[in-house]
Order: structure tokens, then sequence, then C-alpha cells
């Protein structure tokens, strides 16, 4: 069975009545509409080294589906998974047109099933299982349903829309009426808000949904990513994260189910506590940051819903380009002993204060 997928990035609250993954008449879909926090959707986010979009794209392969394609509700395609797609420079501009360009392009290579999932939220879904199902309860339109509510995650028979001479969109919309329901028990996380982010996190380093980390168990509790560096002085209570080629530096302490994603810096006597810290972040020296979201030279506290921004990148930066190679010369010259360490990490804590 030929199946063709299409994976919806969910663009934020003003997208959410004129797009998504199947049109919304009458759906009373469990959905989310995501704000764009620290300038991107969650679903590009790192949960624990590799993305929400990568990891679900990774379980559409694992379950047999053959080619996957992605838009965003910006319009934005990118095209994976076969050399039957058309490059990016010639889809369709908007949400919808380039929608109808991939389906057509399916139709036209003998696709037999659609697979439509929005993200959205976070959705842990037996694939093929539910493609099972749909195929033998000979359905036109099959969606995926949980006590939380119906999901983003429908299968369409492709006939029926080969079929018909109205839009696809017309045809899904005809559909929905007579569509049978899946139900499953699977983990789900609504991911409409940041503190349902932080709460994936939390519950993929407890073992509570089936996010593994991407690395190395080196103790119970603690994964260190492939090239992460901790040094000795440096405190990590489990369970936590250090994701590939980051650097968690002298006197720092990382606890409360923190996760570091990869090419990050934590500098010297630096506590992060309760956090998420998005890929390629540095934070300074002698900081104190917990309950917190932070990346791209931005923090978000959980607690007080306040989002900040650093401009000069001395607390909060990023480790790419100048600025990281400025930090490894300066490493690789002469590093301080543990003790100068701290005392230039007081200072610091002293000029600029403390982020809790």
């Amino acid at each position: 069975m030929y199946v063709g997928a299409i994976v919806t990035i969910a663009g934020g609250a003003r997208c959410e009545e004129r797009s998504g993954s199947l049109p919304r008449k009458r759906l009373g879909s469990y959905h989310s509409a995501p704000q764009r926090l620290l300038g991107s959707p969650f679903a590009t986010w790192d949960v624990l080294g590799e993305s929400i979009l990568d990891r679900t794209l990774d379980r559409l392969r694992v379950f047999g589906v053959d080619h996957v394609s992605v838009i965003s509700e910006d319009g934005f395609c990118h095209w994976s998974g076969s050399d039957l797609f058309m490059p990016p420079s010639r889809a369709a501009s908007g949400f919808w047109p380039a929608w109808d360009s991939v389906v057509s392009h399916y139709l036209n290579h003998n696709m037999e099933t659609l697979l439509l999932v929005r993200l959205g939220p976070y959705v842990e879904l037996d694939y093929s299982d539910f493609l099972r199902f749909h195929r033998e309860s000979a359905a036109a339109l099959t969606q995926a349903n949980h006590a939380l509510g119906a999901m983003d995650l429908i299968a369409v028979d492709a006939k029926q829309l080969r079929d018909t001479k109205d839009s696809f969109r017309a045809r899904l919309s005809a559909m929905i009426a007579d569509r049978r329901e899946y139900r499953f028990t699977g983990y789900v996380n609504a991911l409409a808000d940041p503190a349902d982010f932080r709460r994936l996190v939390q519950d993929a380093l407890h073992g509570q949904c089936g996010i593994r980390p991407v690395g190395n168990e080196v103790e119970p509790g603690i994964w260190l990513g492939d090239g992460a560096r901790i040094e000795r002085t440096a405190n990590v209570l489990a369970p936590a994260y250090i994701g590939a080629n980051s650097w968690v530096r002298s006197s720092c302490t990382i606890s409360g189910a923190s996760a570091v994603e990869k090419q990050c810096e934590v500098d010297c006597a630096t506590s992060v506590d309760d956090c998420c810290i998005l890929p390629g972040t540095y934070l300074g020296m002698g900081l104190n940051v917990s309950n917190a979201i932070v990346g791209a030279g931005k923090l978000f506290h959980l607690g007080r819903e306040v989002e900040l921004e650093m401009n000069d990148g001395r607390l909060i930066g990023s480790t790419s380009g100048s600025q990281r190679l400025t930090r490894t010369a300066r490493a690789l010259f002469g590093s301080m002993s543990t003790r100068r360490s701290q005392t230039a990490s007081l200072v610091t804590a002293r000029r600029f204060g403390h982020f809790n």
C-alpha cells in the first residue's frame, strides 16, 4: 500500500482559522494554536537532541509511510523522501496552494492512502495500526481519537480524491460527516503553550513518553550527546541532558530535570534549574537561571510568562560564529583556575543580578 503523508507545522494563532492539515469545519478537534516563541514554532525545537518534527518524520518512516512532505502554515514547503517531488523553488505560494500541489503530485504517482498529520500537538500513535484499521474498515476518511478529543491525524482513501470534480479541500470537507474514528490511548501533549513544551521535556527525561535522549546514559538519568563536555567541578543532577558539543564549565550546577541542547555553553559558576536551554545558546558567568526556556538570545520565564531579550550577548547569547570562536580561543589560550573562575563569576553576578 503506497502511503503519502503531509505533515503540517502549526504557525500560530492567527493561522488557525484559515489553515491546517484538514478543513476545520465541524471537526471539533483537539488542536492547539501554539504561539511562535523565541522566533520559531515548537515543532522545530529540539527535545533531548532531536526536533519534534524530525522525531515525527522518523516515526512515520518506521511505521511504513512511503513519502512525506512538510508544509508550514505560513506557506513554506519542504519536500522530502523521493525525487518524485517538486523542488522547493517550484512550490506554490501560500498554504492551500502548496497543499493542493502536494496532493496532486501524490495522486499522479498512484498514492493509495493520504495521511494528514498536524504539529500542533505532539502525539505518539502507532501509525501502522492506524493505517491497518483504516484499510480494513474501508472508510473514505478515518480520524484518530483520544480521550482528550479528536486529533489532527487523518487517513484518506486516495480514490475518493481522484474521483471528485470538486477541489481536494471541498471533497475532504464533504467526507468529514461520515468519518470513522480510530480510538487510541498513547501519549499526547497539546503543546499549546511554553509550559506544555517544558512538560514534554520533563516527561521524556522521566521516561513517561516515547522520546529517548540522543546520546549515551553515562550515569543513571544523565545523558550526554556526542562531544558534550562537563568540567570536573561542575555538578549535574539526574535527570538531565547535555547535548552534542555542549560545554558545561567549572563550578556550574545543572538540576531540576533540565535539558541543555546541542552546541551550548554554560559559563563558569552558572546555575541552571528546571530549564530548557535551546541549541546554540550561551549562558554567561555567575547566573542563576531557573524555571525558564532560553534560546536565540532570549529568556522566557515560565512562572511569570515574560519574555526577555538580551541585546549584548554577555549574559545570554549565541555560541555560533565569531562569539563561539572567541570563547574557544580564550579557553585554549589558558583556562582560568577554578578559584579565578569563581571570583569572576561573583563579580558578574553582583553586577548583572540573577534570573530566577
